[in-house]
């Protein structure tokens, strides 16, 4: 291990210049999980796409591909990915390129539809990238809308508990040995959450559903869940700390407007529950 230059975990997002969300909001978080960073955002916007109309929007594909050029000469190197959106496929393209399967801790966050729709300005041939980054890939958290597309099969809304085992074992398959896949935003019988395979049996982590939107929460449990499994806790136990956080995260949202929530999730609390998790960690370890 280099010292003075450790490898770095890229961090592939969009970025919004106001708000917690994507980029700004993974970054907090993955450094109180002390995780060493390379950020690369996947395109610039004035504001998330979400509840302020139409943002401005700055490509930085040209950029990134000089900046990956300049870390190559820099002796920058990448052992790991968290990937989320990106909008232009040639952005997914360079992304392609350069993540590697040496990469064994990459985890993609395919942020693409929801409710069964895509996202504005993404497409089918969009899906086919993220389904090579998914072979990639060691570790996935699709929402169920994304877990039906990189499988191509038609969305649905209330699956059977049969059908989500059936989707997780065949979305592990896709990725690299020893690949992992959790599913989000389940609703099942009031409450939300994940739902992955361990010993081949469904898991789930649920928790009562909270009234409205909360815009970034998908965002900050990938980054939530990449940060858990840098700091070596177990796969199941990861998801299950991951969701708790979250969700402890959004009640306190809950009071809130959905013009106030436009903004992201106020991570202060959050990141002092981290780092306290993280010191009884140590002394855990310790004794």
């Amino acid at each position: 291990m280099n010292l003075e230059n450790p490898a770095r975990i890229l961090l592939a997002e969009d970025f919004s210049a106001v708000g917690q969300l994507s980029t700004t909001a993974a970054l907090p978080l993955l450094s109180t999980f002390k995780v060493p960073l390379a950020i690369l955002p996947s395109s610039l916007l004035s504001t998330q796409s979400e509840g302020f109309g139409t943002p401005i929007s700055l490509s930085t594909t040209e950029w990134a591909t000089k900046t990956l050029e300049h870390w190559k000469l820099a002796g920058i190197q990448l052992s790991g990915s968290l990937i989320g959106y990106f909008a232009e496929q040639q952005f997914g393209e360079l992304l392609l390129s350069k993540v590697t399967v040496s990469q064994r801790l990459t985890l993609l966050d395919p942020v693409m539809a929801d409710n069964g729709c895509f996202y504005p300005a993404i497409t089918s041939s969009h899906v086919k990238i993220l389904q090579k980054l998914l072979a990639r890939s060691l570790f996935c958290t699709p929402n169920l809308t994304e877990a039906c597309f990189l499988l191509n099969q038609p969305y649905v809304a209330q699956p059977t508990e049969k059908q989500l085992t059936d989707w997780l074992q065949r979305l592990q398959e896709k990725q690299l040995k020893g690949g992992k896949t959790v599913i989000t935003g389940i609703t099942l019988a009031e409450q939300t959450g994940c739902v992955w395979l361990e010993g081949g049996q469904l898991q789930f982590a649920m928790y009562p559903n909270l009234a409205g939107h909360f815009y970034g929460s998908g965002d900050v449990f990938a980054a939530l869940l990449f940060g858990l499994l840098w700091q070596k806790v177990p796969w199941s136990t990861a998801i299950k700390l991951a969701t708790f956080f979250l969700h402890d995260s959004l009640k306190s949202q809950v009071q809130l407007t959905d013009i106030q929530r436009r903004f992201g999730i106020e991570l202060g609390p959050l990141l002092v529950k981290i780092e306290n998790f993280l010191v009884e960690k140590a002394d855990n370890h310790n004794n």
